[in-house]
Parts: C-alpha cells; structure tokens; sequence
C-alpha cells in the first residue's frame, strides 16, 4: 500500500494526525578470510515508525509494510491501551524530496581484501587474518497527514581487520575498525598493519602490579566509555534519578579539558542527520563544555514532561548523531612518548550492567592493552581491572591526541591520555 492510499484508509477509520518514518538501509559487505573470499551479502532494508491518534490516544508501533491490517492494529492497541501519551506531529515543514538511493558496487574491494593478505604472509607468527569491507546507504524519511514529507540520507564505509596469533599458553587476538563518510580517507593497509604489528606485540605480556597508573585509552576505546554519556545525560535517566549527573546541570565536574559536543549537521562524520527519528530538527550543540554540563538530552516525549523543547535526540528512545570528544592537538604517537612508562589501554570488558554504573558514576572494567615503556609499546599485560569513576577518570585527563576515530555514528573519541589511575592484576 503506497503512503496516499494509507492515509487516505486511515483517515476512513477516524485516525488522525498520522504520522511515518521510514528508514532505508542499503548495505553491501564484503570479508576476506586468510586470502580466501569469506562473505560476500548484499542487503535492502526498509522498516516502517508509525504513530497516529485515536480517541485522542497517541499510538506507536513498528512494521515491514503499510496496509490495512496496521490501521486495524492501531484502533486495537488504542482501545487496548489506559495511558494517554502526549506527542506532536509535524506541520508546516519545508518538504525535503528524497534522494535516489546510493549504488554501491564494492566487487572491486574482493581483491583488494585478498591482496591485504600478502601482510599476513610476510609476518609468519600471525595465525589469522580477516579482513572485511562494508559500504552502506541510510534514508531516513517522515512524512504524515499534514502533507510533511522530509528526508535526510548518509552514504558511508566501513573497514575492518583481525589478527590472532598465539604465544605458549593463550590465543591472542587485536581487531580495530574504521568508519567513515568517504571511503578514501581509509587507509585499509595502515589499519592492517597497525592490527598485525599490535598483535604481535602482544606474543609477550607481563602481568601488572596492583597501583595506579599513568594510562592511554586509545580512540576505539574511549569511544565505548563515552558512549555511556548518552544513558547519563538522558532526560528520562535524570528524571527518574538514575544518573549521576542529574544534579550537575551548569556545574564543572571535569577537566578543563574535557568537550563534549554534538554535530549532527556535519557531513564530514558518519551521523549526518538533518533531523532526529521525531522529525525534529538537528543543531550542533556542546554537551558538555570545558568540563561544565551544559544541556541533557531530549526527546519530544521528555520534552513534554519538563515543559521545554526537544533537543533533537529521539532515535527511538533518546540518543545522539556525531557526538564526540573534541580533540587535542598531538598525536597518539606524541601521547605515547609522554606517557613515558604506563599502559596503553585498546579494549576493555564489562560494559553492560554496573561496569559502569550510570547511577553512582562508578567504573570496574577488565581492560586489554599494552606497557608502555620509554614511550614505546614494548609488551601486552595480562587482563587488569581498572577501577575508578566516572568522575575521577574525565578529571584526571592530561593530553587529548587529534585521532578522532569513528567506529559508530553515535559517539566517537580521540585517545586519552589520564594520570593516577588504579589497575589490579
């Protein structure tokens, strides 16, 4: 059923102020497996947010297609449903026409995988290597009963690889991947090289003294650990007081050196959106400045509920797009010779859960890296904890390198350089 037709069926049935979003993905992968073609999957998604009134009743619900059987659900949720949820639909929107979708071709990237290979073969030890390349298009388009129809799209590239080599008693694994807005700022043979030699690195590892450390967490990282800022400073995190940041809004709680911004409008970064799930619209923000929080994070709903406006943030439940820690000026190379001695540190685990417990800010993390000594990585250490806070570690903060690394369109960071840390063997 085309958009005319279901709303014009709607209509019948007495719903009003319908509204959809329809998000498109296109998406094209390619994996290369020690020189041998691994996967090769071609994909076209097109998923479908709808929301409409009945009885005064705001309805949402997902779905893979439009027809009548989706008003009908409608009506029945309504009827089924106590709660009256408050939301806004679009009006008066400058219509935005859809772009044609990307053609994306990436048959030409098999060789360029398999010829990576020839990295594994000149390094003996490495037992391993996968490689995989994916090439993608994002639409995402609202349109509703009151002739709104808007659309903001990303064409993007992924390249990814994974070594495994083994000392006498472990596997030892290093992966790293890039995102990016044009697939030639990829360097897929630098990021090869940097996962093969960091693998190999770690054949010898030391364990670690329980003390604190001077610490490196390296872009991929870090980008994880910031990640968790979108939960903290969630309005409805805030609202029902499981953030502890609730009550920090306009106070310094970091470093000076420590900027957290939002660029949703930058079409340089993989997150490119003109407007939020909501269809309200994106603007550049600074989240978090010099260490003063500045802005929580809505959405229409929560927006309602404390009597402003939305920030932009409804993704499906509040999130961000190219959100990021603004960069220093040095290089991660730079950073490494003043760390001097240290740990680097490149994964961690233990994410989820109280990990890092967005309630009390704490952290206690099972971390995977390198010793740094003389301003060299010279050897991996055998899985630590790192235990802090949240607080702590963003106060803490001596160097931000200029190696801003995407590899979600969420979030991203540069790498940290961060004094007085503890770490348990």
């Amino acid at each position: 059923m085309n958009y005319k037709d279901f709303f014009k069926k709607a209509k019948e049935k007495n719903l009003t102020n319908i509204q959809i979003t329809e998000q498109e993905n296109i998406n094209s992968e390619v994996s290369v497996l020690d020189g041998e073609l691994e996967d090769f999957d071609i994909s076209n998604n097109i998923t479908y947010h709808i929301k409409a009134e009945y009885n005064n009743k705001t309805v949402k619900l997902y779905s893979n297609y439009l027809d009548e059987d989706i008003i009908d659900l409608i009506i029945f949720k309504s009827e089924a449903t106590d709660s009256k949820y408050d939301d806004e639909y679009l009006e008066k929107e400058e219509n935005i026409k859809k772009n044609n979708p990307v053609k994306i071709d990436i048959s030409d990237k098999v060789k360029v995988l398999k010829d990576l290979d020839k990295l594994r073969k000149d390094n003996k030890k490495i037992d391993k290597l996968q490689t995989y390349y994916t090439e993608g298009w994002d639409n995402t388009r609202i349109i509703n009963s009151n002739g709104v129809d808007i659309s903001t799209d990303i064409h993007f590239s992924k390249f990814g690889a994974s070594a495994v080599t083994h000392n006498k008693s472990d596997v030892i694994a290093y992966d790293r991947s890039v995102l990016a807005t044009n697939k030639n700022d990829i360097s897929f043979k630098d990021v090869t090289e940097d996962v093969i030699n960091k693998t190999l690195i770690q054949t010898e590892r030391e364990k670690l003294d329980n003390k604190k450390y001077n610490i490196i967490i390296d872009s991929y990282a870090a980008g994880e650990i910031i990640s968790h800022f979108i939960g903290m400073l969630s309005a409805s995190s805030v609202r029902v007081n499981v953030s502890c940041l609730g009550d920090k809004l306009n106070k310094k709680v970091f470093s000076d050196k420590f900027t957290l911004v939002e660029e949703p409008t930058n079409k340089d970064y993989p997150g490119y959106r003109l407007f939020d799930n909501e269809g309200t619209k994106t603007k550049n923000k600074v989240i978090i400045d010099q260490g003063k929080i500045k802005t929580f994070l809505y959405n229409i709903q929560e927006a309602k509920i404390k009597n402003t406006k939305s920030t932009g943030n409804g993704y499906d439940g509040i999130s961000t797009s190219n959100m990021y820690v603004k960069p220093g000026e040095k290089s991660i190379e730079e950073l490494i010779k003043e760390l001097d001695n240290g740990i680097y540190i490149t994964d961690y685990m233990g994410s989820q859960g109280s990990a890092i417990n967005h309630t009390n800010g704490g952290i206690s993390l099972q971390v995977f890296g390198f010793i740094v000594k003389d301003g060299k990585l010279v050897k991996g250490f055998v899985p630590a904890i790192m235990t802090t806070t949240i607080f702590e570690l963003f106060s803490n903060i001596e160097e931000i390198a200029n190696d801003l690394t995407f590899t979600y369109t969420a979030c991203a960071s540069p790498s940290i350089l961060i004094k007085d840390i503890s770490i348990a063997s």
